[in-house]
């Protein structure tokens, strides 16, 4: 099966990340206390994520089913939860979806093809997230430390890497 990006999920993407580039500069109507404070998202089958997580850091990786990069990244994301959790490490996963108009149900069976269901995932709505920590590309992964803090930032970093910066975060 193959994702292939849609002129009109790439208007809506480009849209979502002009809104999120205002709030970055600051010429939106976003409030610079809001930005730092946690963000809580529901996922997709209901249970609700806060970033920070209580007490331990999060690995968060920004995609879109139509993105094709995305997919080795969010196959590793899955991966790093398998070694986290082979490893006893107490982290916290979380796919971010950041085109808002793709349903549910693509999005679980996108997560499915990539060997990933096992972990959360959720729709970005209202850019929350990737304005929260300053995200305006998809294939971007983010450790978030347990203060709220991104210690690392990278585009499609594999496994490994994941599970290793998610050690220096406190895991």
């Amino acid at each position: 099966m193959t994702y292939r990006i849609s002129r009109r999920t790439a208007i809506s993407i480009a849209g979502v990340l002009a809104v999120g580039s205002l709030g970055l500069t600051g010429c939106g109507s976003s409030d610079a206390a809001e930005s730092d404070g946690p963000v809580t998202v529901a996922a997709l089958d209901g249970q609700q994520i806060s970033l920070p997580a209580a007490g331990k850091p999060t690995a968060v990786f920004f995609f879109s089913v139509g993105c094709g990069e995305c997919v080795n990244g969010v196959r590793f994301l899955g991966e790093a939860v398998t070694i986290a959790d082979e490893n006893g490490n107490e982290a916290s996963f979380l796919a971010v979806d950041m085109d808002p108009r793709e349903s549910e149900e693509t999005i679980e069976g996108f997560m499915e093809y990539v060997g990933a269901e096992h972990v959360p995932a959720a729709i970005d709505e209202g850019a929350a997230v990737s304005q929260r920590f300053k995200v305006a590309a998809l294939s971007t992964l983010i450790v978030v430390d347990a203060d709220g803090q991104v210690t690392f930032r990278a585009t499609d970093p594999d496994a490994e890497t994941i599970t290793a910066e998610l050690a220096k975060a406190g895991a």
